[in-house]
């Protein structure tokens, strides 16, 4: 037990709670960092129709196969779509580029949104964004 968690004065039951708590932290902290090895991931921020949608982007970690999947998750007040997208690498460019479309409204947004997703160095970005009816750019 480190010395400051020493100089803490709790009762017996007070201080297993503590000890449970700390444990459970660390299991769940060393948990995400083992499944973050497997991906590289990117997030971004969209503003679309004053609703914040969170997207992150994650390929498989060194996928150099002709095809990786992209796995995307959009979250916004409280709900979350994912999908999957396959990615055609093509030899010898330094990018890869897919194009890919994902209906909004089931998290709120009355909208679609067209992206460009880029792959390069192992890694995958949202290059650019559409919101659809409108082509209003997010990105």
């Amino acid at each position: 037990m480190c010395n400051a968690c020493r100089s803490v004065s709790v009762d017996s039951d007070m201080g297993t709670l503590f000890r449970s708590a700390v444990a459970v932290g660390l299991v769940a902290g060393l948990g995400l960092a083992a499944s973050a090895q497997g991906q590289r991931c990117s997030h971004d921020r969209l503003d679309i129709d004053g609703i914040a949608v969170a997207a992150t982007f994650c390929v498989p970690a060194g996928g150099a196969a002709p095809n990786v999947s992209v796995t995307e998750t959009f979250t916004a007040r409280g709900k979350t779509i994912g999908k999957s997208t396959p990615l055609a690498l093509v030899a010898g460019a330094r990018t890869s580029r897919t194009i890919d479309d994902v209906d909004l409204t089931p998290i709120g947004a009355k909208r679609s949104l067209h992206m460009t997703l880029a792959y390069r160095e192992g890694a995958i970005v949202l290059e650019h964004a559409l919101a659809l009816p409108g082509a209003i750019p997010l990105k």
